[in-house]
Order: C-alpha cells, then structure tokens, then sequence
C-alpha cells in the first residue's frame, strides 16, 4: 500500500513539474500565470487601474491618519481598512502588501502618534493587506457567499495583526499597562467587528460595481469576466 502511495505520489509531482516546464526548462510565464502574478502586472497596463490604485492608497493614508478616533492609550477607531481591503479584492496580495506598507509608514510620517517609529509597524500593515488579498482577491462580488469571506479576512486580520502583532509590539512602549492594553485591545477588536464588517461588504462591493463601471479593472462578477464564484 505504501509503494502504491509513494508511486502516485511521484507521478503528481512529476506532472507537476511537466506543467511548469518548456522545452526541458522551467517557464516562468506558467509559474507567474498559476501565482496570479501576471494578471496583477497587466492589470497596471491601465492607467485608471494606477490612477484608483493611488486614490485608494491615499485613502488608506486619510483613514488612519485624518479619521481616526482615539479612545484611551493604543486605542483608536481607524478607517483606513476599508480602502485597503478594497485593493486587496481589486489587485491581490502584491499590491496590497506594499500598498498597506506604504500608507502605514506616510501615516506615521504626516500624522505622528505617540508610539515611536518602528518599522515593523509598517510591515505589519503590509502583512493584513495580504490577508485581506488571500480571501478577497478575484472573489465574485455578486455571490451570496462573498460575505462570508469578508467575515473571515476580517475576523484574521483583527486577531493576527490587531490583537496578536500589533498589541504585542505596543506592549514595548506602556511597560507595566502591557496586560491592560491587551485586555482593551482585545475588547476593542471583538466589539467593533460585526460593524467594520457591514462597512466593508458595502465599501467593496460599491466599488466593486464602480470598477467594473468605468472598466478600473477586470472583476469576477463584471460584465466581460467570470471568475471565482464562491
């Protein structure tokens, strides 16, 4: 039974590696094809693609910075995951990743706080835009199951980023608050998630429908492309 498995094992790696070949070499084309990489590189052959990719990275910027409400030590309502959730559903993970990085750290720069600069901060946000892209990214809009995958990237994202990362990285700046932070912080994530959810599912599938509108980009669920459906 084991030779039988370790057969079918080798034969699913051998036409795995077939698929990714051309030639006896390896075709990068295939490889960036299967990883989305290439449909996010010509996405940006269009200039409104950039233009509302730069419109929502300063939106980000406005959210966490201009926006934002604060409510005790380390506690602040932020708005700035609408727009990036929303790159994240309209470009994928790539994008997302530095358009997350990039706000964070000009937030930072523009709109102090009183935690000192620390890059990991910025990575951070870089990393829940990647989130945000792995259950987002090429989902139909139009499905009745795309709540359910704003629920999740929602519900990830403020337990790995806001509660565990980010929580764990301010503890450094409060010392002996540390515990009471954490408590708040938890509180905080827990309490606000039903509404940040309503807010994204409208916000996205709004400018889902723009998007596809005045051809931004090409979404599951639009006119010319069928995508995922779940």
């Amino acid at each position: 039974m084991r030779t039988i498995l370790d057969k079918a094992e080798n034969i699913g790696y051998n036409v795995s590696i077939k698929m990714f070949r051309k030639e006896g070499r390896v075709d990068i084309k295939k490889i960036l094809i299967a990883l989305g990489i290439s449909e996010m590189a010509e996405n940006f052959k269009n200039v409104r693609t950039v233009a509302l990719t730069a419109v929502l990275v300063a939106l980000t910027i406005v959210g966490n910075g201009v926006t934002k409400i604060p409510l005790a030590m380390g506690l602040e309502i932020r708005f700035g995951f609408v727009f990036l959730s929303a790159i994240a559903f309209l470009f994928g993970p790539l994008v997302t990743f530095a358009a997350g990085f990039i706000a964070s750290f000009l937030a930072f720069v523009l709109f102090p706080t009183g935690f000192g600069f620390n890059l990991l901060f910025d990575l951070n946000a870089g990393l829940a835009g990647l989130l945000y892209a792995v259950f987002l990214y090429r989902r139909n809009y139009k499905s009745e199951y795309f709540v359910i995958w704003i629920v999740c990237a929602k519900i990830v994202v403020n337990f790995i980023c806001n509660i565990m990362i980010n929580t764990y990285l301010m503890a450094g700046y409060v010392g002996s608050l540390a515990e009471i932070l954490t408590i708040t912080r938890v509180f905080k994530n827990i309490a606000l998630l039903p509404g940040e959810i309503v807010v994204m599912l409208f916000a996205i599938k709004y400018i889902a429908a723009s998007a596809t509108k005045y051809r931004f980009a090409k979404l599951a669920g639009g006119k010319k492309k069928e995508g995922k459906t779940t």
